[in-house]
């Protein structure tokens, strides 16, 4: 990647907190529930349009030994119910609702989980970048699905302008950063 890589501008609308914490990238969730929203990036699409790259492209991100939801064993029960591409502003995006279910620490046994993938290939760059939203399968059926869907559909990623800044070490005390 090195000296390939694109700022991309991502935003998205959630009903939940900005999740702080040295395990936390770009996230939004509850923390009583578990329910929230994250972006993720997929490694080279190689070219290929959306509609073109298997579902498998998509999950092996998310369900990888190193993918959010991985974190205390591999998820199992992986189900791809639907998977479409429709355009937004200009642009495709590629949408995946999905159940599976992953290992809890807390409980040591499998909870079920639903969850949506909004997914873009931001024009000039060749890796997706998605937004990843869900919740466990109970409060799924009890309404949180409402709250998921929202957020995905406020979904967008685009290339960032180009600039003349250049990224240098910053020296702050004694010492460079």
């Amino acid at each position: 990647m090195g000296a390939d890589r694109e700022p991309v501008f991502v935003s998205f609308e959630s009903p939940w907190t900005v999740a702080k914490g040295a395990v936390f990238d770009v996230e939004c969730r509850d923390g009583k529930t578990g329910d929230g929203a994250f972006v993720a990036v997929t490694e080279s699409s190689q070219g290929k349009a959306l509609a073109d790259l298997p579902n498998d492209f998509f999950l092996k991100r998310l369900f990888d030994p190193t993918g959010r939801y991985s974190f205390y064993g591999p998820p199992t029960d992986i189900k791809v119910k639907k998977s479409y591409v429709n355009p937004k502003d200009g642009s495709e995006y590629r949408f995946l609702e999905l159940t599976f279910s992953n290992l809890s620490q807390s409980t040591n046994s499998e909870i079920p989980r639903v969850a949506i993938i909004a997914a873009t290939i931001p024009s000039g760059t060749d890796n997706a970048v998605m937004l990843v939203s869900g919740s466990n399968a109970s409060r799924w059926r009890k309404g949180s699905e409402s709250d998921v869907r929202k957020c995905i559909e406020s979904f967008r990623a685009i290339q960032a302008p180009k600039g003349g800044m250049k990224a240098r070490a910053k020296k702050r005390g004694n010492s460079e950063v």
